[in-house]
């Protein structure tokens, strides 16, 4: 099949032009030509890029060498082809070295057809050439950015000492530590990468260098350089050194640290067990006395309200004290990891109206209503007397805290898995700002101080660590001024 073949053609005569295309069709071509004859006609069929061009030395208004210039000028890669019916030596070797792919007598054109061949094959490999030599700048100029912008100092240097390639860091490093001394074994045995670290003096402080120095080798493998990369590490050896001594520093305070910890968890130990020793020490007489108090009361005449009343004060100050003595044990146990449960089936509906029995001259002498309001049995699997404790310090709280002619409800429901237990007061309530404080030991709100309610700030503690023993949660909602809620979720037994 005919190779397609756009073709310009600079003759002045037909037959002549007829001939030529005659000849490219005998070479395998399917010409599409253009024949001109003048110099205007060809520079505007340059227009359509021809890929070869065949022009008659002469023609009435051009040479073959004023076509030469215009191609030099306007398409210097495409290949131009001399025809003529007389050509001496002088004027081929001239149309030679002003650039023509090659010439041809009119009367010896069967040689037309390998002349195209070559032309299209030397322009394919002169256009190969120029892409790779294009790459090749390309290349270049990337190596060269890389070296001039890196941030180490990098240099190449033949085996004789002299700088091939360096960059401007390279050449700020001191010559008082000449770089190819430390590169004697690649020169030697050609085959070793150095890195190591190294001393240089720049703008006369030593600074630390990591130097990395390898072999540079020819098409034949052979070394013919050796090549540096030189990066300033001595801020890094400054820093690693600060870290090493803060480290060290870091290690000896923390086993002082621990040290003090071993101290503060013996203190706490001895602490722990001084509060429930003395706790245990303070509940037998504390119950001797109210004892003792209650068998007064009972023998005391009816109308000696004077002692009455005294023996009233001191078995409502012991109570309070054996409460307090409860909450310590309980927190020591806590602590100490000595707790026992009793777990057994608890309703907290009876639970509660227990509490509220035991409470109520609390309340009236308060004057505060309490009131229950619970839906049935509330089943859970617990520890009675610490679930009691749960109730009645939540209920203490809650008259003390509420005013005159206030009210305190003990409300009780199973939702889904759980019993949830509310007791709701219309007191003196808490600012949200304590409220994520209320369950800490020993936190007492600002309305304790300024009312000059008594209390130690355990009842909370006690009650968030019974509950949370018994895989529940406990959870307060306040407003200052208009009172307060507490929710005790317990798991619901099934």
């Amino acid at each position: 099949m005919p190779t397609p073949l756009r073709l310009l053609v600079a003759e002045d005569f037909p037959p002549d032009a007829e001939l030529i295309l005659s000849e490219v069709r005998r070479a395998g071509y399917d010409p599409v030509a253009t024949v001109v004859d003048t110099a205007g006609k060809f520079l505007r069929a340059l227009d359509d890029e021809p890929e070869v061009v065949i022009c008659d030395y002469t023609l009435p208004t051009m040479t073959a060498p004023d076509a030469l210039a215009i191609l030099q000028a306007k398409s210097p890669d495409l290949p131009l082809i001399v025809v003529s019916g007389t050509m001496d030596e002088a004027t081929c070797v001239n149309s030679l070295r002003l650039g023509a792919a090659d010439y041809l007598l009119k009367d010896r054109l069967s040689r037309l057809g390998p002349a195209i061949d070559h032309a299209l094959a030397r322009r394919e490999l002169d256009r190969v050439a120029r892409l790779a030599e294009q790459r090749r700048d390309e290349t270049m100029n990337i190596l060269l950015g890389l070296v001039e912008n890196s941030v180490a100092a990098i240099s190449v240097q033949n085996l004789s000492g002299n700088t091939m390639v360096s960059n401007d860091l390279y050449k700020q490093l001191s010559t008082d530590h000449p770089p190819l001394a430390s590169a004697a074994p690649i020169r030697t045995a050609g085959v070793e990468v150095l890195q190591r670290q190294e001393l240089f003096t720049v703008d006369g402080e030593q600074r630390t260098f990591h130097a990395v120095r390898y072999p540079v080798r020819d098409g034949t493998d052979t070394v013919f350089a050796v090549g540096s990369i030189l990066v300033d590490i001595t801020e890094q050896k400054r820093i690693e050194a600060d870290l090493r001594k803060a480290r060290t520093e870091l290690e000896g305070r923390n086993e002082q640290l621990d040290v003090a910890n071993a101290e503060l968890r013996e203190v706490d130990r001895l602490k722990t067990e001084f509060v429930a020793s003395v706790s245990h020490e303070l509940r037998t007489p504390l119950t001797s006395i109210r004892g003792y108090a209650e068998l007064l009361l009972d023998e005391a005449d009816e109308g000696d309200t004077q002692t009455t009343k005294m023996l009233d004060i001191i078995d409502r100050n012991a109570r309070r004290l054996l409460s307090l003595v409860e909450d310590l044990l309980l927190l020591s146990k806590i602590d100490s990891r000595t707790l026992t449960h009793e777990f057994v089936e608890v309703d907290l509906t009876d639970l509660a109206e227990g509490a509220l029995l035991v409470l109520r001259p609390s309340a009236e002498t308060a004057d505060v209503r309490l009131a229950l309001e619970a839906s049935g049995v509330l089943p859970v699997l617990g520890d009675r007397s610490q679930l009691e404790r749960v109730l009645l310090n939540l209920l203490s709280n809650a008259i003390k805290f509420s005013q005159k002619g206030g009210d305190v409800v003990v409300r009780g429901e199973v939702s889904g898995s759980e019993v949830v237990i509310k007791v709701v007061d219309s007191g003196l309530g808490v600012s949200a700002e304590e409220l994520p404080k209320l369950f800490n030991r020993f936190f007492r709100s600002a309305s304790d101080a300024a009312h000059k309610i008594p209390g130690t700030g355990l009842g909370l503690a006690v009650v968030r660590e019974i509950v949370e023993n018994h895989g529940g949660s406990v959870g307060m909602e306040s407003v200052l001024g208009e009172g307060s809620t507490v929710t005790v979720r317990l798991p619901r037994r099934k």
